[in-house]
């Protein structure tokens, strides 16, 4: 079920952690753990998660998180990254202008998922 604004802001409560400021909280721990992959793939996963609901569309390009899923699938050959990578990357793209930055940051991504989803990795 997508969010909406007031939905949000029942669900946080007058005292809690607004949304973008919750995502940015995720980035820095995502950018500033060490080496631990475990950790890193879990935040990771949150971000995919995230990226399903259109309510966070904007807070997550604000963030460059298009960006941090594009450079997973160069840096990690892990399959559960590239996993979560992509799965983010196809619930954004649902989203006309992620589709165009995705597109116009790495014209090859459809090869990529294509590769990936005709693998026996998935």
């Amino acid at each position: 079920m997508f969010s909406t604004p007031k939905s949000l802001q029942r669900r946080t409560g007058p005292f809690g952690v607004k949304r973008l400021e919750y995502l940015k909280q995720l980035l820095n721990e995502y950018e500033h753990t060490s080496t631990n992959n475990e950790n890193k793939l879990q935040l990771l996963a949150n971000f995919a998660n995230f990226s399903y609901d259109p309510i966070n569309y904007i807070y997550l390009r604000q963030l460059n998180i298009i960006d941090l899923f594009l450079d997973c699938l160069q840096m990690h050959t892990d399959d559960d990254f590239v996993h979560y990578a992509l799965a983010g990357l196809c619930n954004m793209s649902a989203d006309k202008i992620n589709n165009q930055l995705i597109l116009e940051k790495n014209p090859t991504i459809l090869i990529c998922l294509i590769k990936y989803l005709f693998s026996n990795r998935f």
